[in-house]
């Protein structure tokens, strides 16, 4: 049996309301997804990783490797995932993070606003879905 996680099942109805994005010619950008949870099961992982990749399928992009940090509590700043993810986007062609809500870089503004910054710093953008949704929305 499938599980449904209310909060990735609001975000994708809200992005089924949108309209693609017109795509520009040629090669798409590569984008990188990141996951944070505390949850250990691999099924919150899945769920956020299919809405990452229908999100990046809609906006044109080429989701590339969608890295994870499972078990992982949101004050904690040494990340393998989040590791792994500064890696690749020091690599030609990586144009930047896709990440399901804020949530999964900190519930801490300090944090998140280091870990943003870290990202930015490979000359990458990060982009977040339900901020995208909710300025949609608002």
């Amino acid at each position: 049996m499938e599980t449904v996680f209310s909060e990735l099942q609001t975000l994708a109805e809200k992005l089924l309301t949108r309209p693609c994005a017109d795509t520009p010619a040629g090669k798409p950008q590569t984008m990188y997804g990141y996951i944070r949870t505390e949850r250990r099961s691999p099924d919150y992982r899945d769920a956020c990783a299919d809405l990452l990749n229908w999100w990046s399928a809609s906006e044109g992009w080429q989701l590339g490797t969608v890295f994870c940090d499972r078990g992982v509590g949101s004050h904690v700043l040494i990340r393998p995932g989040f590791t792994g993810l500064l890696d690749v986007l020091r690599l030609p062609g990586a144009a930047g993070v896709v990440v399901v809500s804020g949530s999964h870089l900190s519930e801490c503004a300090v944090i998140s606003g280091r870990l943003t910054s870290t990202v930015r710093r490979t000359g990458s953008t990060i982009r977040i879905l339900a901020d995208e949704l909710a300025e949609v929305t608002v």
